[in-house]
C-alpha cells in the first residue's frame, strides 16, 4: 500500500513539525524574525471612555486580500508579525460599536491604537436568524451570532435557519439526512435529493460515496441508521468551531460539481482567539465543547478545538444512546512579499468519532442476547497552498489543494434467532444443484458489517483577472481528481446462521469491489459591465465530469458529461433610499452514482428440489437449486438536475427583503427497479414413494422421480427512474431595530411544490393467487404505468422577533412558526396492467382477451386504488423562545424553549377527529471566554 505509506511517512514530518512548533511557544524560543519582516500591534478601546474592549475582531488585508484575524485580548490587545514592508488594511468589528477601516503604512514595526464609537446603527450588525446573500444566486448566510443563539447540538438544527424551516426534537437515533427546498419524502428511492447536496469543510468536500455500511436485507435498528446512498449523516457534524455557513440553495459556481440539489459551504474558525468552553444540556442529551486559537510566532496561527457529544432516543430509555467525539487541529501561515504578492498556507487534521448503542431492556425483553451497535472513527487531513500576486497582475490566484481521510465503521448486531419451521440454510455462492442442512430451531445470529472508506480528493486552481473597456472579466479554470475506495472487510458473518432466518444474500468483502475515479475540469467566466448606474454581472461557465476507469460494459465508459451554468446579477440604481437587484439564472447539476449503486452485491435464488423430512435426523435430506444473479446495471448514468431561478431583492432605510422563485426538475435520479428474470428451471423430486422405516441413509436422488418446473422471478437492480420536481417561492423581511428596546423583526418562510414519481411504467409481481396449482406470479408478471410517488404542498412562515440589549449583556427572541398549509395527494393506480411478461420473458401487450383468461386476469389487481387520495392538514402556530445573557467579560448563560406555546385547533376528516399534540422541548448551556 504505497499511498498509506507516503501518508505515514508525511503524517510523522507533520507530526514533528506541529510538535516543534508547541514546545517553541511553551518554553518561549523564538528564532529572530526575518530581515525587512515587521510587526504591527496596538489596544482596542472605547472611544468614549478609553476602556479596553475585549474579544473584538480584528481583519488584516493586502490589497483588499484577506491575510489574517484575530480576536483582541482581555487587555484589548492585538499583534501581527512577519508583515513585509507595504501598506495594510486593518478592519476592526465589535458588536455595538461602528466598524473602522484603517490604512497602515508597514517599514518598522508599527503600533497603531484604535478607538471605537459606539453606535445605534451597528446594532443592525447583530444577526441572530440566517441572511440571504447578495449575490448570483440564492445563498443563506448562518453566521456564529445565529449558530450560538440557537443553541445547536449537530448541523442538522441549523436547517430550521432556511427559508420554510422549521425547530424539531432532535432524533440522533437516526441519520439526519439533509433536504432542501422541497417537502421531503422518505424511501431510498428518493435518497438522491440528500445524496446531491455537497458539503464542502473548507474547502475541502466530505466524501461519501464509498460508504457501504449497512446489514444486508437491513433489521429494524439499522434501517434508520443505514445512510449509505443517502449523503452525509449531519448528527456526526459538530457547530462549535464553526465560523460561518453558506447553504447554496440556488445554481453554485461551477467549481463545485458531484451534486444535483444545493451546497454547504462550512467555513471554520481561524483567527487567535480566547480560551472558549461552551456545555449544554437538555432532556435529550449533553454536550460539551472547549477550542482556542494561538497567535504563534512569526505569523503563525493555530486553532485546536474537541467535543464530546452524548444523547439518548429517549430520555426514559437509557438503552438506545448515540455518542459524538470530535477533534480538530487547523494551521495557518501567510507570507508577505515585496511588492505586495502572498502565500498562504492552510492544514487542519481531524478526528470525529460516533457510536450508536441500542441494548435490550432486561426487564421488558426476554431474549437479552439482543443488541445493535454501530460505530464510527473518521480521520481526515487537507492541506490547501495558495498564491495571489500583486494586485496589477493578470495572475490572480493559484491554488493547489488535497484533502483525504480514512474510516474505520463497524456495525455489530446480535439476535435471537427461532424458526417455526424446518429451514434450509444457504450454502453455496455458485450456480448449481447442492445439498443443503437444516437451521437449528433457535440460535444466536452476529452480523458485523466492517468498512474502511478512504477519499482522496485533489484540485488545481487559477483564476484571471483582465479589463478590456468598460468589462472586467474574472476567469477561473481548474481541474479536480477524485478518488473512493473501501478497503473494508464488508458483510461478515456465518450465513448459515442468518439474522432472518433466510437469505438470498451472501457475504462480500467490500475490498473487492473496484475504486471510482472521477476526473472533471471547469471553465468559469465573471464579467462585470457597467450600464450608466446599472451594474450587470453575469458568471457563465461549465463543468465536465467522467468517470475514469470504469469497466467497458459500463454505459458511462469513456463518457464526459458537461454541466452548463448561468447566473445574472442586475443591479438597479438607487432611487432615493431604495436599493434594489435582482438576478436570474439556469444551470445543470450531475450526480455520479456511488460505489454501492454502481456495484452491487450478487443475488441468491434457492429453490428446494427436495425437501425430505424424517424423524431420524440422519435420514433427512435437502436439496437446492442455486442461481447467482448479477445486480449490476451496466446502463446507469448520472443523475441530472435542471434548475431556474428568478430573484428579487434589496433595501430600504435598513429594512432588507428579498423573494425567490425556483423550478427545479430531475427524471434521472437512482433509485431500485425491478428486473425480469426468466426461465428459471428447477427439479421438483417425488418422495410419496419412499418408505421411511426402511431407509438407512438419505434417499438418493438418482432413485426419486422428478418433474420440471420453469419459474419467472424479479431481482431489484439500480436504474435511472426517480422523477422529483421542486418549485416554490421564498421570502424574507427583515426590518431595521426599533430604537429604545432594539427590538427587530424578520419574516420569511416559503412554499414548497414537490413532486415525486417514477419516469417509466414498473413490474410489478402482485399477484400471488394460485389456479389448478399454478401460482400466477410464477408464469405471468404485469407491467403497470403508474407513478409511485407523491405531490406535496407545504407553505410555512416564521415571525421573529429579537431583542439585543447590549448595555445589560442580554439577546432575547421570540420566534412563531406559523404551518398554514399542508397538502398530499397520492396519485390513482391503474389496476389493470400495459403488458405483461410471461415465463420465458418475452413481453406482451395486454388486451381485453387476457383480461378473461383463467390465468392472466388477475393480473388486473384489486389492491390498488384507481381514484387520487388527499389528505389536508390544517393551520397551527407554535412560540419558540430564546435568551442568552452575558456576565462580565467572561461568562454567557443561555436557554431555549421550543413549543413552548402551541395553537393547533382540532379538525376533522372523514368523521374522525385528528388532535395534534406538541412536547416543549427546553434545554440552557454555558459559554465560558477566558
Amino acid at each position: 500500500m504505497p499511498i498509506f505509506a507516503a501518508a505515514f511517512h508525511d503524517g510523522m514530518r507533520v507530526k514533528q513539525f506541529l510538535i516543534g512548533i508547541f514546545l517553541c511557544n511553551i518554553f518561549g524560543i523564538q528564532a529572530s524574525p526575518p530581515a525587512g519582516r515587521f510587526a504591527l500591534q496596538g489596544k482596542i478601546t472605547d472611544k468614549a471612555d478609553g476602556q479596553a474592549l475585549n474579544f473584538v475582531t480584528i481583519q488584516l488585508f493586502s490589497n483588499d486580500n484577506f491575510l489574517s484575524g484575530q480576536l483582541s485580548t482581555t487587555q484589548g490587545d492585538y499583534r501581527f508579525d512577519n508583515l513585509a514592508e507595504g501598506i495594510y488594511r486593518l478592519h476592526v468589528s465589535h458588536i455595538g460599536y461602528e466598524a473602522v477601516d484603517s490604512l497602515v503604512h508597514v517599514r518598522a514595526d508599527r503600533r497603531c491604537n484604535i478607538g471605537l464609537s459606539s453606535s445605534a446603527l451597528s446594532l443592525n450588525e447583530v444577526i441572530v436568524t440566517a441572511s440571504e446573500k447578495k449575490g448570483l444566486t440564492a445563498t443563506t448566510v448562518i453566521n456564529r451570532t445565529a449558530m450560538q443563539h440557537l443553541q445547536p447540538s449537530s448541523f442538522s438544527d441549523l436547517l430550521s435557519l432556511l427559508p420554510g424551516g422549521s425547530t424539531s426534537t432532535p432524533h440522533t437515533n437516526r441519520a439526519n439526512v439533509i433536504r432542501l427546498r422541497e417537502v421531503g419524502m422518505s424511501g431510498s428511492d428518493y435518497a438522491i435529493s440528500s445524496l446531491g447536496t455537497k458539503f464542502v469543510i473548507d474547502g475541502a468536500p466530505v466524501g461519501t460515496d464509498a460508504n457501504m455500511q449497512g446489514i444486508a436485507g437491513g433489521t429494524s435498528a439499522d434501517d434508520k441508521r443505514n445512510y449509505a446512498a443517502y449523503g452525509v449523516d449531519m448528527r456526526t457534524l459538530s457547530t462549535d468551531n464553526i465560523a460561518s455557513v453558506e447553504v447554496v440553495r440556488g445554481i453554485p459556481s461551477v467549481k463545485y460539481g458531484d451534486l444535483t440539489s444545493g451546497l454547504v459551504n462550512i467555513r471554520r474558525k481561524q483567527t487567535a482567539s480566547p480560551f472558549e468552553a461552551r456545555m449544554k444540556a437538555d432532556e435529550y442529551g449533553k454536550l460539551f465543547s472547549m477550542g482556542k486559537g494561538f497567535s504563534l510566532s512569526h505569523g503563525w496561527m493555530l486553532n485546536t478545538d474537541g467535543g464530546f457529544f452524548r444523547s439518548m432516543a429517549d430520555p426514559r430509555n437509557k438503552f438506545e444512546t448515540y455518542s459524538r467525539l470530535n477533534f480538530s487541529s487547523r494551521l495557518h501561515k501567510f507570507w508577505s512579499f515585496a511588492g505586495g504578492s502572498h502565500l498562504y498556507w492552510d492544514l487542519s487534521a481531524d478526528y470525529s468519532g460516533n457510536i450508536d448503542n441500542v441494548k435490550t431492556d432486561p426487564e421488558v425483553q426476554i431474549h437479552l442476547e439482543d443488541k445493535y451497535r454501530s460505530a464510527y472513527h473518521h480521520g481526515g487531513l487537507s492541506t490547501a497552498l495558495r498564491y495571489r500576486p500583486k494586485a496589477e497582475s493578470l495572475l490572480r490566484l493559484i491554488s493547489l489543494a488535497y484533502s483525504t481521510s480514512l474510516s474505520a465503521d463497524k456495525i455489530d448486531q446480535t439476535k435471537f434467532v427461532s424458526v417455526d419451521r424446518d429451514t434450509h440454510t444457504p450454502l453455496e455462492q455458485e450456480n448449481g444443484e447442492y445439498d443443503a442442512s437444516y437451521l437449528p430451531a433457535t440460535y444466536i445470529a452476529r452480523h458485523q458489517v466492517k468498512g474502511l472508506p478512504f477519499y482522496s480528493n485533489l484540485r488545481l486552481e487559477t483564476a484571471l483577472q483582465t479589463t478590456m473597456g468598460k468589462l472586467t472579466h474574472q476567469l477561473t479554470l481548474g481541474g479536480e481528481w477524485q478518488y473512493n475506495k473501501n478497503f473494508g472487510d464488508g458483510q461478515v458473518y456465518d450465513f448459515r446462521r442468518p439474522l432472518d432466518g433466510t437469505s438470498a444474500r451472501r457475504p462480500r468483502a467490500f475490498k473487492d469491489i473496484p475504486a471510482t475515479n472521477l476526473l472533471a475540469f471547469y471553465a468559469e467566466d465573471e464579467v462585470s459591465l457597467p450600464l450608466g448606474k446599472h451594474l450587470l454581472t453575469i458568471m457563465a461557465g461549465i463543468r465536465g465530469t467522467t468517470m475514469a476507469g470504469i469497466a467497458a460494459s459500463f454505459a458511462m465508459h469513456g463518457k464526459l458529461y458537461c454541466d452548463p451554468r448561468v447566473n445574472f446579477l442586475w443591479d438597479f440604481p438607487s432611487l432615493g433610499r431604495l436599493k434594489l437587484y435582482a438576478s436570474a439564472g439556469w444551470g445543470r447539476m450531475s450526480k455520479m452514482p456511488t460505489m454501492g449503486e454502481l456495484y452491487p452485491e450478487k443475488r441468491y435464488l434457492d429453490f428446494v428440489q427436495l425437501n425430505y423430512w424424517n424423524k431420524n435426523e440422519k435420514l433427512k435430506r435437502v436439496n437446492i437449486r442455486t442461481y447467482t444473479i448479477d445486480t449490476n446495471n451496466y446502463g446507469l448514468r448520472p443523475a441530472h438536475n435542471n434548475k431556474v431561478e428568478l430573484r428579487l431583492g434589496g433595501s430600504y432605510d435598513n429594512h432588507q427583503f428579498y423573494v425567490t422563485y425556483f423550478h427545479e426538475k430531475m427524471n434521472d435520479g437512482f433509485r431500485s427497479t425491478q428486473q425480469i428474470i426468466p426461465m428459471l428451471t428447477y427439479k421438483r423430486y417425488d418422495t410419496s414413494g419412499i418408505d421411511g422405516s426402511k431407509l438407512t441413509a438419505p434417499p438418493a436422488l438418482e432413485a426419486l422421480p422428478y418433474r420440471m418446473d420453469t419459474l419467472l422471478r424479479t431481482t431489484t437492480v439500480t436504474g435511472n427512474g426517480t422523477v422529483i420536481v421542486k418549485e416554490g417561492i421564498e421570502f424574507q423581511y427583515a426590518s431595521p431595530r426599533v430604537p429604545l428596546i432594539n427590538t427587530r423583526l424578520t419574516i420569511n418562510g416559503a412554499w414548497f411544490h414537490s413532486t415525486y414519481g417514477t419516469a417509466a411504467p414498473e413490474y410489478y409481481a402482485g399477484s400471488f393467487r394460485q389456479i389448478n396449482g399454478i401460482t400466477i406470479s410464477n408464469r405471468f408478471i404485469g407491467l403497470y404505468e403508474w407513478s409511485s410517488g407523491y405531490v406535496k404542498d407545504q407553505f410555512s412562515s416564521n415571525i421573529i422577533a429579537d431583542t439585543y440589549l447590549d448595555k445589560l449583556g442580554l439577546i432575547l427572541s421570540a420566534t412563531a412558526e406559523c404551518f398554514w398549509l399542508g397538502r398530499m395527494r397520492a396519485p390513482s393506480r391503474l389496476p389493470r396492467p400495459v403488458a405483461y411478461v410471461d415465463v420465458e420473458g418475452n413481453q406482451h401487450a395486454y388486451t381485453d382477451a387476457d383480461a378473461s383468461d383463467l390465468y392472466k386476469r388477475w393480473l388486473i389487481l384489486g389492491n390498488q386504488k384507481n381514484a387520487d387520495m388527499i389528505q389536508r392538514e390544517r393551520a397551527y402556530m407554535c412560540l419558540n423562545i430564546k435568551a442568552s445573557k452575558r456576565f462580565g467579560r467572561y461568562a454567557t448563560l443561555a436557554f431555549f424553549a421550543d413549543r413552548l406555546l402551541n395553537i393547533a385547533p382540532d379538525y376533522e376528516v372523514d368523521g374522525f377527529i385528528v388532535r395534534r399534540v406538541f412536547t416543549p422541548y427546553f434545554g440552557m448551556e454555558l459559554n465560558i471566554q477566558l
